[in-house]
């Protein structure tokens, strides 16, 4: 049998205080770049259909980061959606990303033809379970064929050799981590996948090992469920992170809302691109020799995205004045992570509101 090595979770691990001179929260500085796009907060929303269309796109983008229109829909829906974040642009003379995603094969290429004809694209994101395939690879190609100037972000892999791969392709900016998500059963339903965290590490030092990758993006997508394990990915080396479920319930995503009668409450449907609902409504069921590796679910209904946008950039402001760090960078250079042990982590929550 091959050497077992070891893969940690972000709950294994925890950050520990130093020095600092950053006296205020207010100083750290969250800029980052993702695909060459400038943005001032390192976070974007998912490409789902219960959490990313023209709403959530201009809300992430006046605050600074970007909301990806996902593909569950017809190219002509897709470019509505985008026509509404151009519009808001010009309206308030402020960048707002232009960003949409499409899968692989000739039907998604040509989706890819009417979008880039349509709309002024910041990036297309090819969007895929394993993005470690000569299909991603050969997709990527075809889409720089069309539009050489292009800037693609691509994925999900979950490993160092994955981002490398990736970014030989031509890959500007790549999405990390495969079976993370919160409504994800990939790795229980085919044994597959690697911790958020680890796969952020190991892109990192995929990344660091060849200046030629100095300027791909790596964008951790899956497992965040507090802002400390935002400030865990980017200590690990991610330029930004991708967000399904903390926004799913907001009043900006597109989830369909439902009256829960067992919770007694109004909810929001959050399902996963690859459960048996989104396959038996947008693709005609499930393919004969397949299984579902994502599942559905009700969040109770929240308040805006801009509420918890601010708590997630909060946190990671805060944890950048516990290093040092004034930027995302010195954040990465200062960080010292350590392994904790399950009481560690019981003890890192509020237990004092905990009932026994």
């Amino acid at each position: 049998m091959k050497e077992i090595r070891e893969a940690l979770a972000f709950d294994d691990v925890m950050m520990v205080p130093t020095y600092t001179e950053v006296s205020s929260r207010s100083i750290p500085d969250l800029s980052t770049n993702i695909a060459g796009i400038s943005l001032k907060i390192p976070i974007i929303s998912s490409p789902m259909d219960c959490v990313t269309e023209s709403g959530m796109a201009i809300l992430l983008g006046r605050l600074g980061g970007i909301g990806i229109i996902h593909r569950f829909m017809s190219p002509e829906d897709q470019i509505a959606n985008l026509s509404c974040v151009a519009v808001v642009e010009e309206f308030h003379n402020r960048k707002i990303p232009k960003v949409a995603a499409i899968g692989v094969g000739l039907d998604e290429l040509d989706r890819f033809r009417k979008l880039n004809d349509a709309i002024e694209l910041d990036a297309i994101a090819i969007d895929i379970a394993n993005g470690h395939s000569l299909f991603m690879r050969e997709m990527i190609g075809r889409v720089k064929e069309i539009s050489k100037d292009i800037r693609v972000i691509a994925g999900n892999v979950a490993t160092g050799k994955g981002f490398t791969y990736l970014a030989e392709s031509g890959a500007n900016a790549i999405r990390v981590a495969i079976g993370g998500g919160s409504i994800c059963k990939t790795r229980i339903q085919t044994g597959f996948g690697v911790p958020s965290f680890q796969s952020t590490c190991d892109a990192y030092a995929a990344k660091q090992s060849n200046i030629k990758y100095k300027d791909v993006s790596i964008i951790t997508d899956g497992g965040i469920r507090y802002p400390g394990d935002f400030v865990k990915s980017i200590a690990a080396g991610a330029d930004a992170i991708m967000c399904g479920k903390i926004l799913a319930a907001t009043e900006e995503s597109p989830a369909k809302i439902v009256f829960d009668e067992i919770a007694g409450i109004y909810s929001k449907v959050y399902r996963g691109a690859a459960s048996a609902e989104i396959q038996n409504e947008k693709r005609g069921g499930l393919k004969q020799g397949t299984c579902a590796e994502g599942v559905q679910t009700l969040l109770p209904l929240g308040g805006s995205a801009f509420e918890i946008i601010e708590e997630f950039c909060g946190g990671l402001r805060s944890g950048m004045t516990y290093c040092n760090a004034r930027t995302l960078q010195e954040l990465r250079d200062n960080a010292e992570f350590v392994r904790i042990t399950s009481a560690g982590m019981l003890e890192s929550h509020a237990f004092g509101t905990r009932k026994e």
